[in-house]
């Protein structure tokens, strides 16, 4: 009996390499694996991000349908977190209507003056934007490398590339690239990201880079420029990519470290957001009427010519 079980034991740890090197090749394999798309992920190729966008847009419907069964599970999560501190909610808001309602006077005075100033000056009025709201269906900003969203609109709603995408709070990001029934929104927080914007009561220039942290780094700031904590933040307008006056965030820091933003807009948990139909003014004009000018002119000039010839002409017979 004894040698029985000395067998069985023995055999048992016979099996164990055997089966460890079966294993072997599909740990193997399933490394090569990911680190292949590691490396295709770092790589930025036009051929590998369409086809990388192709799949995401043709896994829309699923996002979507997959939103479905968790929207009671959200609601009964954002219910119990507003209970929780609903009183405080409460507080908040009664002091801030009380300093509202001290600024409400105030301010329609000044809108009154504003109107007369912009009459008397015939200033041009403020394009009024068309936008639709729509809602993140997929979020890709849990990785180190990427901080973009997809909502379900595309352009099959008249969505172009580079339109600005905001919500309540102010500035998401943008489009950057665009399928019939999604678009895939570059966030201002994305390495890749650049939003020209001017910065405090002066107004100071500079630009709003994205380095995949949650506040963004404060660059090409003018020599000189004071820059202080819990000034805004808001475009500029400057190169035509946003239309100027939207609101992002707050200076933080700034007085002895790298002056960086903190975003209005809790970018972790996007749901419903409006894409604005901004287009770049200066994509309109055109040479157009230089080149009418010019062609009037030469033909006014070749006129003239022609005509003292004729008189010419007519004083020698």
């Amino acid at each position: 009996m004894t040698r029985l079980k000395d067998a069985q034991f023995i055999f048992a740890r016979g099996r164990a390499p055997t089966r460890g090197r079966r294993l072997r090749p599909l740990i193997l394999l399933l490394l090569f694996i990911s680190s292949a798309l590691m490396l295709l992920s770092r790589m930025d190729h036009s051929m590998l991000s369409d086809l990388r966008w192709q799949v995401a847009s043709s896994m829309s419907p699923l996002f979507q349908s997959a939103m479905v069964p968790l929207d009671p599970l959200r609601d009964v999560g954002r219910t119990l977190g507003t209970q929780a501190g609903l009183q405080d909610e409460v507080d908040r808001l009664k002091q801030e209507n009380q300093r509202l309602a001290s600024w409400e006077w105030r301010a329609r005075q000044l809108e009154s003056k504003l109107a007369d100033l912009e009459a008397i000056a015939r200033t041009v009025p403020a394009q009024k934007l068309d936008f639709i709201t729509g809602r993140v269906i997929a979020d890709s900003s849990g990785g180190a490398f990427v901080r973009n969203v997809t909502i379900d609109a595309g352009s099959n709603n008249k969505l172009k590339v580079g339109y600005p995408v905001v919500n309540a709070d102010g500035l998401l990001g943008r489009i950057v690239d665009i399928g019939p029934t999604s678009a895939r929104v570059l966030l201002a927080t994305d390495i890749n990201s650049r939003i020209p914007v001017v910065v405090g009561p002066t107004a100071a220039r500079a630009i709003l880079a994205g380095d995949n942290t949650s506040e963004p780094r404060l660059i090409y700031l003018p020599d000189g420029a004071k820059v202080s904590q819990g000034d805004d933040v808001a475009t500029s307008g400057t190169g035509g990519l946003f239309p100027a006056g939207l609101r992002i965030g707050v200076v933080h820091g700034g007085k002895d470290t790298e002056p960086r933003v903190r975003i209005r807009a809790n970018l972790d948990h996007l749901d419903y957001v409006s894409v604005l139909f901004y287009d770049d003014p200066s994509s309109n004009l055109t040479d157009e009427p230089a080149n009418q000018k010019s062609t009037a002119d030469a033909a006014h000039s070749d006129a003239g010519t022609n005509s003292g010839t004729s008189l010419h002409s007519g004083s020698g017979q």
